[in-house]
């Protein structure tokens, strides 16, 4: 087991190694592309394989008005297009929107020094409609009143589809047109509910939320999240999802972008400017007050600049309560002018709102895919056992005592309620003295139960490690720490099912060691480096570590 877990975990010492791939040349042209109605001409022609259509993605990317890079020292490529950067690297099958992992229907591949990507990724990059007749492909750009924030992970290709999903989009309106309150009213399948669960699993709080993103991007209230481990979304039409995945947060500002990777095409809001708001001008709230879902409230804005603990907020007439955290705050042009956040427990109607001018720069933050338990995560894994005795500091601490302070504090893990039994091992890396930690669950349940979120989000298992490694960072300040998770079970038949490398004979069945996700944090670089196929060498992938 020792040598098992040295060996899988060491190979994160190796450098990254690419491999280009190789193919038949493109075919004479039968295709055309066109981009908002115009031709694109190309020397290389789309090709399907596998029914999914790749094509070649500079010429288009270019055409978009995107800067496209290639970096042939990493074989990855890069291209921006303001507010928004994509990156792939050739030979892997996650690619990356502003930090964002998008799962790609295939990988890039480069045929006679042509990077070619599946068409599903080149709409996604920018937030491109695709729709495909034959041969024949039609991109066109977002409108300009959608919130570029879009990203997602799903492996749904409507390249195969035969006939293409059009996505929802808000309307235009013009500013100087003054809707009714009723229909301002429509704009509510642009605001969600939101409940909260618990580290045990139980419901924790309710909240408004608001689509600011097709493929699942919801704004809320940070203070909405606090101490949950999982969020519930529904719809105004009825459609539920969970997820346990934050993609922006400010707790300063209040504010939290999730990220429900089993939502596509939802309708979004258009985002005003909160500084044209008068006082007397008129305003109406939607959200969910008390859990009553989709409440539409109307009244006017007391005072469009209001100081409240050191923020700024919009104070308004329009009555809010409980539950109406996170929802949304419309003009008469159906424009989003605010947040709606607060109130003032009096017979005054003083409520608040975080303007929507602090929304947009929020959104044009950062992103990265993070875990819900990283912003408060279950107090049964964050307090050292009251009985262990005082750690020793990181600079003489050996590999057997940071064993047993693993198995005395973490050996249970929580995850939505589930409860996740390991075993810790640790030895130290003779190459450069860094701990070298495996954790074991010998309990096939728990792994299938755990096993179903990952399928959900593919982050789960490399949170669970990103959580780890933070607790050892705070806690004990080590910073050079490799952590692999592993299921061990016994099999009477040949679990051919997992890869080969992780089962041997062992008197009459087989023993199986499987090494299902490993990671590290490299704070030097700023990035966290992981994989969900630790047995390929070509598997890391990684993201930003802002942690």
């Amino acid at each position: 087991m020792k040598k098992i877990i040295a060996v899988a975990l060491i190979m994160l010492l190796l450098s990254l190694s690419f491999a280009s791939f190789a193919g038949a040349s493109p075919t004479t042209s039968t295709w055309k592309v066109y981009i908002d109605g115009t031709e694109l001409k190309f020397a290389y022609a789309p090709i399907i394989e596998n029914n999914v259509t790749l094509v070649p993605m500079r010429t288009i990317f270019e055409a978009m008005g995107a800067d496209v890079v290639f970096d042939p020292m990493t074989k990855s490529i890069t291209a921006s297009k303001f507010p928004n950067q994509v990156q792939l690297i050739l030979g892997q099958d996650v690619a990356f929107k502003d930090t964002i992992p998008i799962k790609l229907s295939a990988r890039p591949k480069s045929i006679a020094g042509v990077t070619y990507v599946p068409l599903r990724f080149i709409g996604q990059s920018f937030n491109y409609t695709i729709e495909t007749q034959g041969h024949t492909i039609f991109l066109m750009s977002p409108p300009t009143n959608t919130p570029v924030v879009d990203a997602s992970v799903s492996s749904h290709d409507p390249t195969t589809n035969s006939t293409p999903s059009t996505p929802t989009t808000t309307p235009t309106i013009p500013s100087s047109t003054d809707l009714t309150v009723e229909q301002i009213g429509t704009y509510a399948d642009r605001v969600v509910y939101l409940e909260t669960v618990g580290h045990d699993g139980k419901p924790l709080a309710s909240g408004s939320g608001i689509i600011v993103g097709s493929e699942g991007e919801i704004l809320t209230n940070a203070h909405v999240v606090e101490d949950a481990s999982s969020v519930k979304v529904v719809l105004s039409n009825g459609q539920s999802s969970l997820t346990t995945t934050y993609i922006t947060y400010d707790k300063s500002r209040d504010l939290v972008l999730l990220k429900f990777y089993a939502l596509h095409n939802l309708p979004t809001v258009k985002i005003g400017d909160s500084s044209k708001l008068n006082l007397g001008q008129s305003v109406v709230a939607i959200g969910s007050p008390l859990g009553f879902k989709n409440t539409l409230t109307s009244g006017v804005v007391s005072q469009p600049s209001r100081t409240v603990d050191g923020q700024n907020f919009i104070q308004i007439s329009t009555p809010i309560d409980h539950g109406s955290s996170g929802g949304a705050l419309f003009n008469m042009q159906g424009e989003l002018v605010g947040v709606t956040s607060a109130l003032v427990e009096s017979s005054a109607d003083i409520n608040l709102a975080i303007p929507s001018n602090d929304v947009k720069n929020f959104l044009l933050r950062g992103k990265t895919a993070a875990d819900l338990n990283a912003l408060s995560p279950p107090p049964s894994t964050t307090q050292p056992n009251t009985n262990n005795n005082t750690v020793t500091a990181p600079s003489t601490m050996t590999a057997s005592q940071l064993q047993s302070y693993l198995n005395q504090n973490y050996p249970t893990l929580t995850y939505q309620g589930l409860h996740l039994d390991f075993n810790w091992f640790v030895i130290i890396n003779p190459d450069d003295g860094s701990f070298l930690i495996g954790g074991t669950m010998y309990d096939a349940q728990q792994f299938l139960d755990w096993s179903k979120y990952q399928d959900q989000n593919n982050m789960t298992w490399p949170s669970m490690i990103a959580y780890l490694t933070r607790e050892l960072k705070n806690n004990l300040g080590i910073d050079n720490a490799y952590f692999g998770l592993y299921l061990n079970l016994y099999f009477t038949n040949q679990p051919t099912a997992f890869p080969a490398e992780s089962y041997k004979r062992e008197g009459s069945g087989w023993r199986l060691s499987y090494n299902f996700v490993y990671g590290k944090v490299f704070y030097d670089r700023g990035i966290f480096v992981y994989s969900l196929r630790p047995y390929d060498r070509n598997s890391n992938q990684s993201v930003p570590w802002n942690g």
